[in-house]
């Protein structure tokens, strides 16, 4: 369980950099196992990149509408999902169409991402819902929503915190660039404030 959640917070923490630009092209990005997928555990479907159909894989060839397919078809055919494990699956699939360039769809998957449920000991501390809330300022252009919780997230005693502060820092930098640009030019790339 925890090695998932690194894994989602690395995820947020490594979204700075080197992106492959988004493709569409069948041939690049074959079609989803739909129903292969449907039966596969949670943890392997979602933080798999060497599985064909995991969307990580499907979005480290740039197939980010490919990745998100694979994230809703999962998120309605395969196995009812924890709170948890529900608001990872989302906010992955955000991402997957953000990156795509379609913030409008993104933001509505970003809706499914917050949790209502209560952190166990074994997760990592975060303020889970104050980076969805910032992240989804940023696709639907609210700023204030953005700094708000960035301002949360940077007061923050803890480490994963900051690291999504970095991210909503970068977002904010770059407010007005697609979040593809956001995320990956050097201009808007922002250090983790020193512990």
């Amino acid at each position: 369980m925890l090695t998932a959640l690194v894994a989602a917070l690395l995820m947020q923490v490594n979204a700075m950099g080197e992106r492959p630009a988004a493709t569409t092209d069948p041939v690049h990005c074959p079609a989803v196992p739909i129903q292969a997928n449907a039966g596969r555990d949670w943890e392997d479907f979602e933080f798999s990149t060497d599985a064909p159909g995991s969307p990580m894989r499907y979005a480290d060839l740039g197939c980010y509408r490919r990745a998100a397919e694979a994230s809703r078809e999962y998120l309605t055919r395969g196995p009812l999902l924890a709170v948890r494990e529900s608001a990872i699956s989302h906010l992955h699939m955000a991402r997957y169409l953000a990156f795509a360039g379609d913030e409008a769809a993104a933001a509505q998957a970003l809706a499914g991402a917050r949790r209502s449920d209560q952190r166990t000991g074994d997760e990592i501390p975060l303020d889970w819902n104050a980076y969805v809330e910032g992240l989804y300022g940023f696709l639907v252009k609210d700023r204030d929503l953005l700094e708000s919780r960035l301002a949360r997230l940077r007061a923050s005693p803890n480490d994963g915190d900051r690291y999504n502060g970095a991210n909503l820092q970068w977002l904010s930098r770059c407010f007005e660039r697609t979040y593809m640009e956001a995320q990956t030019r050097p201009e808007c790339a922002v250090e983790p404030p020193p512990s």
